[in-house]
């Protein structure tokens, strides 16, 4: 966008800013500063302008939110939004544990096979599906070429991946909740 010269033609709005300017309006009305006349009548005007600077002034003079209506929406918000998390948490499968060692074993094998040292019955999960391996002071999970994969927190592991206490570990389709003991 360049300098306009003189006598030359303003700058048309894009949409998008049509729309935002639209967007302000709503909430402006919605919070009561501006009336449902008003409202109607730069709305027309916001589809019909040719200019950016047109679009500026229709809600310039708006009159200003008070601190105390400020703070309000904030709190309402933030409590909105804790209240979304609450119930994301309230309605997260509880899965079973699975508890690593905390001393004593290196590393563990699960699948479906009699070798397995964690073995599981369900047909998603490959004969030697993944292992869980300790290095250092730290655990981590290895695909072993599995069918239906394995995921941690969701996503597939698809190499070496450090796994912690409290995470969601997925072999195929069965899920669980790491522990230590």
């Amino acid at each position: 966008m360049g300098i306009l010269e003189p006598g030359a033609h303003p700058v048309r709005p894009s949409d998008l800013e049509r729309e935002r300017t639209i967007r302000a309006l709503q909430g402006l009305s919605a919070e009561g500063r501006l009336s449902y006349d008003t409202f109607v009548g730069r709305v027309e005007r916001a589809l019909t302008t040719r200019s950016r600077d047109e679009l500026v002034e229709l809600v310039r003079d708006a009159p200003p939110r008070s601190r105390l209506a400020q703070r309000l929406i904030d709190s309402v918000a933030a409590l909105s939004g804790f209240l979304a998390q609450l119930r994301a948490a309230w309605h997260r499968p509880r899965l079973p544990g699975l508890a690593l060692p905390a001393t004593g074993v290196d590393r563990f094998r699960v699948g479906r096979e009699p070798h397995c040292d964690f073995r599981l019955s369900d047909s998603t999960v490959s004969r030697v599906h993944a292992e869980l391996r300790r290095e250092g002071d730290r655990w981590v999970i290895i695909d072993l070429g599995s069918t239906n994969g394995t995921r941690v927190n969701g996503w597939r592991v698809t190499g070496p991946t450090t796994v912690h206490p409290g995470d969601e570990i997925t072999f195929g389709r069965v899920s669980f909740r790491l522990t230590v003991r």
